[in-house]
C-alpha cells in the first residue's frame, strides 16, 4: 500500500511536469510524498513495537502455561506379556496400586517394559471451541510423580519446561491473512500429581 502511495506521488510529480498551471499539481505531490514517508517511518515503528509485544506475551503466556495443571485422562506404558508378544498397561494415577507399579518401574526398568509412556491429558480451548486433548511420549525416568495424601478424582500433569513459539501460519484464507500464530511446546519432564503409592 506504502509502495501504491509512492507511485501516485511520481505521477502527481510527472502531472505537474507536463501541465502549463502546475500549483496545485506541485503541492498534491509534496502531500502525497510526505504522506507516504509519515507512513514508512510509522510501519517502522510500529512493527517494532508489534515485535517487543509478541515476545513478552509469549513470555507471559509462558509462565502461565508452565504453572497450569491439566487433567490426565490417560497414561499407557508398553509392557511384555510373553517373549514375542506385547501389550500396553494403562496406569490409573489416582489408584495408590498403580502408581506403586510406576514407582516401581521407574526404579527398576527391566526388559519387560519401555523406557517410555504416552501421557494424555485433556484442556478447555480458549476459542469456544469446547473440550480438546492432546498427548506427550516421556521416558520413564522424565516423570516427576508428585503423589498428594487426600483421595484424588483425577490425577494432574503439569510441564515446567512448557513455552509458547509464534509460528508463520500459512493457512490464510477468505478474510483471514496468512500471519504468526502461537503454539505450545511441551518440552522437559512433566510432573504428575497423583495418589500416594501403598
Amino acid at each position: 500500500m506504502t509502495l501504491g502511495w509512492l507511485v501516485a506521488a511520481v505521477l502527481a510529480v510527472i502531472t505537474d511536469r507536463l501541465l502549463v498551471e502546475h500549483v496545485l499539481a506541485t503541492w498534491t505531490a509534496v502531500a502525497l510524498i510526505g504522506y507516504t514517508l509519515t507512513r514508512a517511518a510509522a510501519l517502522v515503528l510500529f512493527e517494532r513495537r508489534q515485535q517487543a509485544f509478541e515476545w513478552s506475551w509469549l513470555d507471559a503466556q509462558s509462565q502461565l502455561l508452565r504453572r497450569h495443571p491439566f487433567e490426565v485422562v490417560a497414561l499407557r506404558v508398553q509392557v511384555t506379556v510373553e517373549e514375542s508378544r506385547s501389550a500396553v498397561r494403562t496406569v490409573d494415577l489416582t489408584n495408590p496400586a498403580d502408581v506403586a507399579w510406576l514407582l516401581n518401574q521407574q526404579a527398576d526398568l527391566g526388559a519387560g517394559v519401555s523406557p517410555q509412556a504416552r501421557i494424555e491429558f485433556g484442556y478447555w480451548g480458549n476459542d469456544g471451541a469446547g473440550r480438546g486433548s492432546d498427548s506427550v511420549r516421556r521416558r520413564l525416568t522424565d516423570l516427576q510423580i508428585r503423589p498428594v495424601d487426600i483421595p484424588i478424582t483425577w490425577a494432574r500433569i503439569r510441564f515446567p519446561q512448557a513455552r509458547y513459539v509464534a509460528v508463520v501460519d500459512d493457512a490464510g484464507s477468505g478474510d483471514r491473512w496468512p500471519g504468526r500464530v502461537a503454539h505450545w511446546s511441551l518440552s522437559g519432564p512433566v510432573q504428575l500429581t497423583t495418589a500416594r503409592a501403598t
